[in-house]
């Protein structure tokens, strides 16, 4: 089964719902997280579609894909995913966003540990790869925090907000 609950100690992974909708769009449209990374720019009735297609094609498709709640009280924290499979070398690339109130609680590394160790022990991936805008220097904490290692660097690969262009650091995680 593709994108299976998974728990951890404060969190609950688990697939999209449509009532995810507020919670996820507000991401989207948080000018503090984009500072970092693009988000498509999609109305609230454009991101809602492509949630009821995510939860359409969950059992299908070969992307996995998470909303992160917190068990204490539902809330919706973020959202992680697989985004890129290189399937001729057994790995993929994960992407996660926490919801910019919630920064600093170690949700992100609790999250992404979890994922990580789903791909790698029940998906059959040989490695699991992140990568940031090295501007983010909480991101790279994060990827550490969950058993990550830095694995390289490239500059000017990434178009910031403002027009200028970061390096983007490589991190990976095997079993």
């Amino acid at each position: 089964m593709l994108s299976p609950k998974l728990e951890t100690e404060r969190l609950i992974l688990r697939r999209y719902k449509e009532s995810d909708i507020d919670a996820i769009y507000e991401i989207i449209t948080d000018d503090r997280l984009s500072v970092y990374i693009k988000f498509p720019e999609l109305t609230k009735d454009e991101e809602l579609e492509c949630i009821k297609s995510w939860i359409k094609e969950a059992d299908s498709s070969k992307y996995e894909r998470w909303v992160i709640e917190r068990k204490s009280d539902g809330v919706v924290v973020g959202n992680i995913d697989v985004n890129t499979i290189v399937k001729k070398h057994n790995y993929c690339n994960v992407g996660y966003t926490i919801r910019y109130d919630y920064w600093g609680n170690g949700y992100a590394a609790e999250a992404l540990k979890a994922v990580s160790d789903h791909l790698l022990n029940n998906s059959g991936y040989y490695l699991v790869e992140c990568s940031c805008n090295e501007l983010n220097t909480q991101s790279s904490k994060v990827m550490l925090k969950a058993g990550f290692k830095k694995d390289g660097y490239i500059a000017n690969r990434r178009l910031n907000r403002d027009g200028t262009y970061s390096g983007v650091e490589y991190y990976s995680k095997t079993k």
